[in-house]
């Protein structure tokens, strides 16, 4: 056994797992902690103000993610790993523009955010605190352009140091605030400054691995003499945008549409619910979705072992996944009014049925890398866009019929639902696959 894992951790490729893990660890419980501090020195009016924020910001952060980070992960760590360093600063010179032009647009949203939400809301107030989002949404990128570099050059403990220090950094500004009474702009202000300062960090650790790793420098990036390199890495990264946009506009596509037509002390316990429901995957289904990436297109050379290695890949994963949801819903609803207060218990029963609505995911660890290997990941998109679409006017419509919690219910039933018929069009890639082997 001590072989075993004294042979294991001289794998550069478990110990980067193991690393990353812990800093997950450290991530999902610091943003725990944030959403009990939040609930508890905001109240449950001012939560769900910044719970509508929050989703409004996060509705319209498409314009923020124009595919680039993804992008120049995957090309500027092929470059490195050719020792390319040419290609290496026209990935980053990518990722530079890319972001300046999304920064651009952000400029045009802030502009009218007020708006925005006084058409929305009756309140432009709701506006005027989304505009600290894109704020630091147009400061983030210079933090990511560090950790590009880190993840490919292999140095995954800065990172994750890198990473987590900002989320503590942000943590802790953020309640500094809220304590000095600027309420919900207070706890957004704490991650404008905590980005700000990890930015400039993340600058100067890039600046300071160039020459030992033979990276550009910071002024040939910034240098950019022609951009034929870079529309070429656009049209590669456009797929990427479309689906990782669309996706993520769960659950906030749901918690906007809410703020129509319910109280944001309503809003406020349905972003709890979406926050505590999916920490079962965040727990469980992350790890195995990154394996499944590398493992199941290998399957696909193992002729009659396809089937049957994925079948056992969803067996297991749904154990796992069930398993660790049974286990939250028996812990968390004790634990909800204890650690938030009495005023967020009604959240108990939001947070079961996101929770047992979620363990439909485990599909999808399945399904994505698949779709990938076909190029056909815009299936997902597809079918999410044909969910989100379906479940938000189901939301509309109902909640003039029933009470809006079920309303919401439905439609987040719909919309899981939707976005499972996507396993028809993997099983017909797997079946005609499966054939020809």
């Amino acid at each position: 056994m001590k072989s075993t894992i004294a042979y294991l951790r001289s794998v550069p490729f478990v110990r980067d797992i193991v690393t990353m893990q812990f800093g997950q660890v450290i991530g999902t419980g610091a943003g725990f902690v944030a959403s009990i501090v939040f609930a508890r020195l905001l109240g449950l009016q001012g939560y769900g103000t910044y719970a509508l924020v929050l989703g409004c910001a996060g509705l319209l952060g498409f314009i923020t993610n124009l595919g680039q980070q993804t992008t120049a992960l995957t090309f500027f760590a092929e470059a490195y790993g050719k020792k390319d360093r040419e290609q290496m600063k026209n990935v980053l010179q990518y990722y530079f523009v890319v972001s300046l032009c999304s920064s651009l647009l952000i400029v045009g949203v802030i502009l009218v955010l007020p708006w925005l939400s006084t058409l929305l809301y009756s309140d432009p107030t709701i506006g005027a605190l989304a505009r600290i989002i894109f704020l630091s949404s147009i400061i983030d990128p210079l933090f990511v352009f560090g950790s590009i570099a880190l993840q490919s050059i292999r140095k995954i403990r800065a990172l994750t140091i890198l990473e987590n220090s900002r989320i503590v950094l942000q943590l802790g500004l953020s309640v500094l605030f809220i304590y000095q009474g600027l309420g919900v702009a207070g706890a957004l202000l704490g991650s404008l400054v905590g980005t700000a300062i990890m930015s400039l960090v993340s600058l100067s650790t890039y600046a300071s691995i160039c020459s030992t790793y033979n990276l550009p420098t910071l002024r040939e990036v910034i240098y950019v003499q022609r951009l034929t390199h870079v529309w070429k890495l656009v049209k590669s990264g456009f797929f990427i945008a479309i689906d990782k946009n669309v996706s993520n506009q769960y659950p906030n596509l749901f918690i906007v549409t809410l703020g129509i037509f319910a109280p944001e002390s309503v809003v406020g316990l349905v972003r709890l619910s979406f926050k505590l429901g999916s920490l079962p995957a965040s727990f469980i289904l992350s790890n195995i979705s990154k394996l499944s990436s590398s493992v199941i297109p290998t399957l696909f050379g193992s002729g009659s072992a396809v089937s049957g290695s994925l079948w056992k890949l969803i067996r297991y994963a749904s154990a796992l996944h069930i398993a660790g949801t049974a286990g939250a819903i028996l812990v968390i609803p004790q634990l909800i009014p204890l650690v938030y207060g009495d005023a967020f218990s009604v959240a108990v029963y939001p947070f079961i049925v996101i929770a047992l609505l979620q363990t439909t995911n485990v599909i999808h660890i399945v399904n994505v890398p698949i779709l990938r290997l076909h190029n056909r990941i815009y299936y997902t998109t597809i079918f999410n866009s044909i969910g989100f679409v379906i479940a938000t006017a189901a939301l509309v419509l109902l909640q003039e019929y029933v009470r809006t919690t079920l309303a919401l219910y439905a439609a987040l039933t719909l919309y899981h639902s939707i976005s499972l018929l996507v396993v028809f069009k993997v099983y017909g890639l797997v079946k005609a696959r499966y054939q020809t082997t």
